[in-house]
């Protein structure tokens, strides 16, 4: 299984910072836009004294390296302390192998919500994004939506823009909805979708939007940050967000997170950075680079986050993603969904 990113990815671990006067320092493997994670590692390094170095690649293949790394014995390699991604998928993947260390912290039990969690203790969410329905007000009523299910309804005919099902996003809240709906009903829902496409599904959030803000169809699905993005291009659009299953399970969630990985000989300094990373200071910073919602729920989330308005969250823990995330590429084939 592929998945496509716009990513900056390298072979090289890049320093942040010189290390000549540092008496220790980390490495990072991150799915993560170079971008988004920067300034963190740098405030950290700055912080701490502890130099911070990184690697972006696709959390596939960052998960291979890091089973690579488990079996070298080659002492000199500089291998991963820690591992960021999004999408709790990942790191459920990463877990079931082995590869990610338990980590006991009441600061992590206090920052971080139950079901932003592993069961296992072994990631933590430090950043969500909600995948919710977009919708043209000048065709749509707020009234007439309801639920991701009520989109396979007949009345939403050759109205629906989506994502292809081989996206990353798709097939983790496909895997929450199987979980949430059953097997026959997920695939029910999903031909309902199928039959009510306006346009063939893209590969990318962005052309969701636009292809709603052309009229060439009138309701989607979509993450949230970049309907905030894509307001940033189309400052008069008259796109809104609804928030989708409020008298249900609520809105489906993903996490961009971090796990300390397995047989780390720097696991002291690794936890430390991972519980800075749910402090107040860095989720601010990253609520405001990525545009996502702060896992601590004592941060408030970016303005223009937090203008979008509040809703209720699937609460259901994220780890089913993973566990059902083979059902959710089953049952998309067998619907037809392309």
């Amino acid at each position: 299984m592929r998945f496509k990113y716009s990513l900056l990815a390298t072979a090289l671990a890049l320093p942040l910072l010189s290390t000549a006067s540092l008496a220790a320092d980390l490495m990072v493997y991150s799915s993560r836009n170079a971008s988004y994670i920067k300034p963190l590692l740098n405030e950290y390094a700055l912080e701490t004294g502890v130099a911070v170095n990184y690697l972006v690649s696709p959390a596939v293949e960052l998960i291979s390296r890091l089973e690579n790394e488990a079996q070298s014995t080659q002492a000199e390699i500089k291998k991963a302390d820690l591992m960021i991604a999004s999408g709790a998928e990942y790191f459920w993947m990463a877990s079931e192998k082995g590869l990610l260390a338990s980590v006991q912290s009441s600061t992590l039990s206090e920052n971080v919500p139950a079901h932003l969690t592993s069961p296992k203790q072994d990631w933590f969410g430090f950043a969500s994004r909600a995948r919710t329905i977009v919708y043209n007000p000048t065709k749509v009523k707020a009234s007439e939506l309801s639920s991701y299910s009520d989109l396979a309804s007949p009345k939403w005919k050759a109205k629906l823009c989506l994502l292809t099902s081989q996206s990353a996003y798709t097939q983790a809240f496909v895997a929450m909805l199987a979980k949430h709906e059953g097997e026959e009903r997920t695939a029910q829902i999903m031909r309902g979708w199928v039959d009510n496409l306006a346009v063939a599904p893209f590969g990318e959030d962005i052309q969701v939007l636009d292809a709603i803000n052309q009229g060439r169809c009138d309701v989607g699905i979509v993450n949230s940050y970049y309907f905030i993005r894509f307001k940033r291009q189309e400052p008069d659009t008259k796109l809104k967000l609804f928030w989708t299953d409020q008298k249900g399970t609520g809105t489906h969630v993903n996490i961009t997170g971090a796990a300390v990985v397995a047989n780390t000989p720097n696991q002291a300094q690794a936890i430390d950075f991972l519980e800075w990373l749910t402090t107040k200071e860095p989720q601010a910073t990253y609520a405001k680079l990525s545009m996502e919602y702060p896992a601590n729920p004592d941060v408030y989330p970016a303005r223009e986050v937090a203008r979008l308005g509040k809703f209720k969250m699937d609460t259901t823990n994220l780890s089913n993603i993973g566990m059902h995330l083979h059902t959710a590429q089953k049952l998309a084939k067998e619907a037809g969904y392309p």
